[in-house]
Protein backbone atom coordinates (compact mmCIF):
# COMPACT_ATOMS: atom_id res chain seq x y z
CA UNK A 1 0.00 0.00 0.00
CA UNK A 2 1.03 3.58 -0.34
CA UNK A 3 0.04 6.43 1.41
CA UNK A 4 -0.23 9.94 1.03
CA UNK A 5 -0.75 13.08 3.21
CA UNK A 6 -0.17 16.10 2.37
CA UNK A 7 -0.45 20.18 3.55
CA UNK A 8 -3.05 21.93 1.89
CA UNK A 9 -2.37 23.36 -1.81
CA UNK A 10 0.79 21.71 -2.14
CA UNK A 11 0.04 18.97 -4.95
CA UNK A 12 -0.51 15.53 -3.13
CA UNK A 13 -3.54 14.56 -4.56
CA UNK A 14 -2.48 15.02 -7.89
CA UNK A 15 0.54 13.10 -6.80
CA UNK A 16 -1.74 10.65 -5.48
CA UNK A 17 -3.99 10.15 -8.99
CA UNK A 18 -1.04 10.33 -11.00
CA UNK A 19 0.86 7.48 -8.73
CA UNK A 20 -2.17 5.04 -8.82
CA UNK A 21 -2.55 5.49 -12.76
CA UNK A 22 1.06 4.84 -13.25
CA UNK A 23 1.19 1.59 -10.97
CA UNK A 24 -2.31 0.93 -12.60
CA UNK A 25 -3.62 0.57 -8.62
CA UNK A 26 -7.00 2.09 -7.04
CA UNK A 27 -7.07 5.29 -5.88
CA UNK A 28 -8.64 6.54 -2.17
CA UNK A 29 -9.29 10.06 -1.22
CA UNK A 30 -10.64 10.63 1.94
CA UNK A 31 -14.38 11.21 -0.18
CA UNK A 32 -14.10 7.97 -2.17
CA UNK A 33 -13.16 6.06 1.35
CA UNK A 34 -16.33 7.75 2.82
CA UNK A 35 -18.33 6.38 0.06
CA UNK A 36 -16.93 2.68 0.19
CA UNK A 37 -17.48 3.09 4.52
CA UNK A 38 -20.97 3.92 3.11
CA UNK A 39 -21.53 0.90 0.75
CA UNK A 40 -20.13 -1.61 3.14
CA UNK A 41 -22.75 -0.36 5.77
CA UNK A 42 -25.80 -0.60 3.81
CA UNK A 43 -28.02 -3.04 5.08
CA UNK A 44 -27.58 -5.64 2.27
CA UNK A 45 -24.02 -6.41 3.46
CA UNK A 46 -25.00 -5.95 7.17
CA UNK A 47 -23.94 -9.06 9.17
CA UNK A 48 -21.26 -9.76 6.07
CA UNK A 49 -18.03 -7.95 7.51
CA UNK A 50 -17.83 -8.25 11.36
CA UNK A 51 -15.37 -5.60 11.14
CA UNK A 52 -18.70 -3.35 11.19
CA UNK A 53 -21.27 -3.04 13.65
CA UNK A 54 -23.53 -0.36 12.33
CA UNK A 55 -25.32 -0.08 16.26
CA UNK A 56 -21.49 1.11 17.77
CA UNK A 57 -19.59 2.66 15.35
CA UNK A 58 -18.02 6.17 14.90
CA UNK A 59 -17.00 7.45 11.12
CA UNK A 60 -13.25 7.06 12.64
CA UNK A 61 -14.09 3.62 13.00
CA UNK A 62 -16.10 3.22 10.03
CA UNK A 63 -13.11 4.75 7.69
CA UNK A 64 -10.20 2.54 9.72
CA UNK A 65 -11.98 -0.49 8.90
CA UNK A 66 -12.72 0.72 5.64
CA UNK A 67 -9.14 1.16 5.26
CA UNK A 68 -8.53 -2.13 6.60
CA UNK A 69 -10.87 -4.02 4.54
CA UNK A 70 -9.57 -1.99 1.01
CA UNK A 71 -6.04 -3.49 2.20
CA UNK A 72 -7.27 -6.38 1.97
CA UNK A 73 -8.09 -6.66 -1.70
CA UNK A 74 -5.69 -5.16 -3.38
CA UNK A 75 -2.65 -2.46 -3.33
CA UNK A 76 -3.64 0.99 -3.43
CA UNK A 77 -2.89 4.61 -3.15
CA UNK A 78 -4.99 5.71 -0.46
CA UNK A 79 -4.51 9.95 0.45
CA UNK A 80 -5.50 11.20 4.26
CA UNK A 81 -7.53 9.63 6.77
CA UNK A 82 -4.39 8.45 8.59
CA UNK A 83 -3.95 5.45 6.29
CA UNK A 84 -0.31 5.13 6.91
CA UNK A 85 -0.86 4.80 10.84
CA UNK A 86 -3.82 2.46 10.16
CA UNK A 87 -1.83 -0.55 7.80
CA UNK A 88 0.82 -0.27 9.75
CA UNK A 89 -0.45 -1.00 12.91
CA UNK A 90 -2.39 -3.91 11.41
CA UNK A 91 0.83 -5.00 10.03
CA UNK A 92 0.48 -4.04 6.32
CA UNK A 93 3.56 -3.18 4.18
CA UNK A 94 3.19 0.23 3.47
CA UNK A 95 5.09 2.93 1.85
CA UNK A 96 4.16 6.20 3.70
CA UNK A 97 4.40 9.63 1.66
CA UNK A 98 4.41 13.42 2.90
CA UNK A 99 4.39 15.83 0.14
CA UNK A 100 4.62 19.39 1.37
CA UNK A 101 5.07 23.28 -0.45
CA UNK A 102 5.80 26.35 1.02
CA UNK A 103 2.92 28.87 1.79
CA UNK A 104 3.25 31.02 -1.36
CA UNK A 105 2.99 27.90 -3.47
CA UNK A 106 0.38 26.35 -2.04
CA UNK A 107 -1.53 29.58 -2.23
CA UNK A 108 -1.02 30.47 -5.60
CA UNK A 109 -1.49 26.98 -6.37
CA UNK A 110 -5.09 26.86 -4.69
CA UNK A 111 -6.03 30.31 -6.06
CA UNK A 112 -5.49 28.90 -9.79
CA UNK A 113 -7.61 25.47 -9.35
CA UNK A 114 -10.21 26.77 -7.55
CA UNK A 115 -10.70 30.07 -8.69
CA UNK A 116 -11.12 31.39 -4.98
CA UNK A 117 -9.72 35.18 -3.53
CA UNK A 118 -6.48 34.87 -1.91
CA UNK A 119 -7.85 35.61 1.57
CA UNK A 120 -10.38 32.69 1.09
CA UNK A 121 -7.76 30.47 0.21
CA UNK A 122 -5.47 31.68 3.34
CA UNK A 123 -8.40 30.92 5.69
CA UNK A 124 -9.11 27.94 4.01
CA UNK A 125 -5.53 26.64 3.68
CA UNK A 126 -5.17 27.63 7.37
CA UNK A 127 -8.17 25.16 8.41
CA UNK A 128 -7.25 22.38 6.25
CA UNK A 129 -3.45 22.13 7.68
CA UNK A 130 -4.83 22.47 11.26
CA UNK A 131 -7.91 20.06 10.85
CA UNK A 132 -4.99 17.57 9.50
CA UNK A 133 -2.30 18.64 11.85
CA UNK A 134 -5.00 17.96 14.99
CA UNK A 135 -6.99 14.96 13.71
CA UNK A 136 -3.12 13.43 12.76
CA UNK A 137 -1.84 13.96 16.06
CA UNK A 138 -5.19 12.64 17.83
CA UNK A 139 -4.98 9.27 16.34
CA UNK A 140 -1.51 8.29 15.73
CA UNK A 141 -0.08 10.28 18.35
CA UNK A 142 2.61 11.52 15.84
CA UNK A 143 3.51 15.22 14.69
CA UNK A 144 1.90 15.56 11.16
CA UNK A 145 4.08 17.05 8.29
CA UNK A 146 7.22 16.15 9.84
CA UNK A 147 9.57 14.17 8.07
CA UNK A 148 10.10 11.46 10.76
CA UNK A 149 6.64 10.24 10.62
CA UNK A 150 6.89 9.15 7.22
CA UNK A 151 8.92 7.10 4.83
CA UNK A 152 9.44 9.56 2.05
CA UNK A 153 8.87 13.57 2.42
CA UNK A 154 8.88 15.68 -0.24
CA UNK A 155 8.36 19.70 -1.15
CA UNK A 156 6.80 20.04 -4.29
CA UNK A 157 9.09 23.46 -4.73
CA UNK A 158 12.26 21.41 -4.19
CA UNK A 159 11.34 18.91 -7.06
CA UNK A 160 8.76 18.51 -9.74
CA UNK A 161 6.14 16.24 -9.53
CA UNK A 162 7.24 13.69 -12.58
CA UNK A 163 10.34 13.05 -10.39
CA UNK A 164 8.31 12.80 -7.26
CA UNK A 165 6.16 10.16 -8.64
CA UNK A 166 9.65 8.60 -10.30
CA UNK A 167 11.24 8.27 -6.66
CA UNK A 168 8.13 7.13 -4.83
CA UNK A 169 7.80 4.19 -7.52
CA UNK A 170 11.26 3.36 -7.02
CA UNK A 171 10.91 3.12 -3.19
CA UNK A 172 7.65 1.05 -3.90
CA UNK A 173 9.25 -1.66 -6.22
CA UNK A 174 12.24 -1.74 -3.49
CA UNK A 175 9.73 -2.49 -0.37
CA UNK A 176 7.61 -5.24 -2.61
CA UNK A 177 10.84 -6.92 -3.09
CA UNK A 178 11.47 -6.79 0.77
CA UNK A 179 8.19 -8.01 1.78
CA UNK A 180 8.44 -10.78 -1.01
CA UNK A 181 11.57 -12.02 0.35
CA UNK A 182 10.14 -11.76 4.32
CA UNK A 183 7.03 -14.01 2.99
CA UNK A 184 9.47 -16.37 1.51
CA UNK A 185 11.82 -16.46 4.84
CA UNK A 186 8.91 -17.17 6.41
CA UNK A 187 7.44 -20.36 4.39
Amino acid sequence: MITIGRQFGSGGHKIGEFLANRLGMPYYDDELILLTAAELLTDENEGKNPLFDRTNCSVREVQKATILELAKREPAVIVGRCADDILKKAGVPTLSVFIAAPWEQRIARTMRVQGLSRSAVEELTRRKDESRRAFYREVTGKEWGVPESYDLYYDTSESDIGSIIVDIIRHYKELQKTAKAAGEDGK
